[in-house]
């Protein structure tokens, strides 16, 4: 199962909403729709360094210095 980020829309605002576990983007998005939820994005991971904490991307490539 994967992680999946929702909002949710109130008077104009947008809020954190409730994560989603599904296995695919599909079910999420069915889920979300379901909910009236947004669907914004799959949790990947968070890395704390030195106490501040951040995302990374997919993307990003791991440097190994020798």
């Amino acid at each position: 199962m994967k992680i999946f980020l929702t909002e949710m829309e109130d008077e104009g605002k947008r809020y954190a909403g409730p994560n989603i576990l599904a296995p695919d983007w599909e079910e999420a998005e069915q889920a979300a729709k379901y909910n009236n939820l947004i669907l914004v994005g799959e949790f990947v991971e968070i890395v704390t360094e030195g106490g501040v904490m951040h995302y990374v991307e997919e993307k990003e490539a791991i440097e190994v210095l020798h």
